[in-house]
């Protein structure tokens, strides 16, 4: 969509609004819109009309309730602040309690009958809280490995993974919403990169206790030198500091295609396995950094 510059008085340029856009967003004469400059771009935003929420209604079916979660996180990532489920509820209602109180951040059941089942914010945190939903991230997956080395059970492994994706969930969210200053692409991409990092983490967590594997001194210092590896991430990304991303790159051979190759050859059946998942989780670390590299070069030209 195209649009020509019309010139108002000595200095002033204005272009028109799309006509379904402005009924869509039901704006009118006086009403507030928002503008954020991003380099030789400008993003044109519906300001929220005081009071005003976003509600959106699903009708569950037999065949698509088991994509009740997709359909939640979808309508929270979209914005909308009620969503209304109806039809079939039998099977459902109990992992909509599940959903709700593990991954929509500011969320709760407030009504709930047989025929319709009510998910609404009421405490949800607002877009200046980005920087610190997502600095919960870090220290979640900072935990990891103690977890792990410390003999956390398979429950307490699942119920960390859950409430990092609910702090992820929510910064999707703002993303979506294009409510923060940064490149959304590279930072939904980041976001996606600390997700696999912290998967990664459950899932060998996740594989060593359901198999009753013996951490050995090799495995344990491999996994302890992952959270090292990862706290340079931290540190690049807490202090904007492109010398760790550099000591991630230079560690890359170190660990990826030495200690973990060797762990993995040396190692037989279900221990070559868990080998192999803490060699992605270096993989993970290191191929985020890419994105974050790209963030700090950004910030670094302005």
């Amino acid at each position: 969509m195209k649009r020509k510059l019309v010139k108002q008085g000595v200095s002033t340029m204005m272009i028109s609004l799309p006509t379904k856009w402005i009924k869509d967003n039901k704006l009118d004469k006086g009403d507030e819109i928002s503008i954020d400059e991003k380099g030789p771009n400008l993003i044109i935003g519906a300001s929220e009309k005081k009071n005003s929420k976003k509600e959106i209604t699903i009708e569950l079916t037999e065949q698509n309730y088991k994509d009740l979660k997709a359909f939640l996180t979808h309508s929270y990532r979209k914005g909308f602040d009620k969503i209304i489920l109806t039809g079939y509820l039998a099977e459902a209602s109990k992992e909509i309690n599940s959903l709700v109180s593990g991954i929509l951040l500011g969320f709760e059941v407030v009504e709930k009958g047989r025929d319709r089942i009510v998910v609404e914010n009421i405490s949800s945190p607002d877009e200046t809280k980005y920087e610190t939903i997502l600095s919960k991230v870090f220290f979640i997956i900072k935990e990891m490995p103690n977890m792990i080395l410390n003999n956390s059970n398979v429950l307490e492994l699942k119920e960390t993974k859950d409430h990092c994706d609910k702090f992820v969930l929510f910064c999707r969210k703002i993303i979506s919403q294009n409510k923060i200053n940064e490149d959304p692409i590279l930072e939904w991409e980041f976001l996606t990169f600390l997700t696999h990092i912290q998967h990664t983490y459950y899932y060998l967590g996740e594989y060593m206790r359901s198999n009753k594997i013996a951490s050995n001194k090799e495995l344990e210092n491999l996994i302890s030198e992952s959270g090292n590896y990862f706290n340079l991430l931290f540190e690049a990304h807490k202090n904007k500091d492109i010398t760790q991303i550099n000591k991630i790159n230079s560690l890359k051979n170190k660990f990826q295609y030495g200690k973990c190759l060797e762990l993995i050859s040396k190692s037989k059946g279900k221990d070559a396995v868990a080998a192999s998942y803490l060699r992605e989780i270096f993989r993970w670390i290191q191929i985020s950094s890419s994105p974050l590299l790209s963030k700090l070069l950004e910030t670094k030209s302005k």
